[in-house]
């Protein structure tokens, strides 16, 4: 630490010490902050915040002006290559299946698989003797729903 960092240190009311793992992150506070850690309010970092980038200026329809559409600037960072977008999506929608990812991607890059890719996969699905990974099946015949 050079003399100048100590210098900002010993200003400073709450030092923040930062990791990549949020058990190792501390504050350094005085007394009477300590007294009222309740009162003071929670504090995000910088790793938390996702800038955003206008798309367009927003369009007017029925004499209303809509928002203008934003794009997160991680988001963008990844917009060359489609393998990062799936990561992208699979680290801000950890909860979806991961069938959805791709399509997504695709979808956000432009790139939507055509008719002839998907009847392609189909039949390549067919083929092997696998089961789509995302799909329904209808079962028909007498059923009996209990709600207990």
């Amino acid at each position: 630490m050079n003399h100048q960092t100590m210098c900002e240190i010993k200003k400073a009311k709450n030092v923040l010490i930062t990791s990549n793992d949020p058990r190792f992150n501390y504050t350094f506070q005085p007394e009477e902050d300590i007294d009222k850690f309740n009162e003071i309010p929670d504090i995000i970092t910088m790793n938390r915040y996702d800038y955003c980038f206008k798309r367009d200026d927003g369009e007017v329809e029925n004499n209303f002006k809509k928002l203008p559409t934003l794009t997160p600037a991680s988001m963008l960072s990844c917009s060359n290559s489609l393998e990062d977008m799936e990561g992208w999506y699979a680290a801000k929608f950890p909860n979806l299946p991961e069938e959805y990812y791709g399509i997504m991607a695709r979808y956000s890059l432009g790139q939507p698989l055509t008719k002839k890719q998907t009847k392609n996969e189909l039949k390549k699905m067919n083929k092997k003797n696998k089961e789509p990974p995302v799909g329904m099946k209808v079962a028909t015949g007498k059923f009996r729903l209990k709600f207990d």
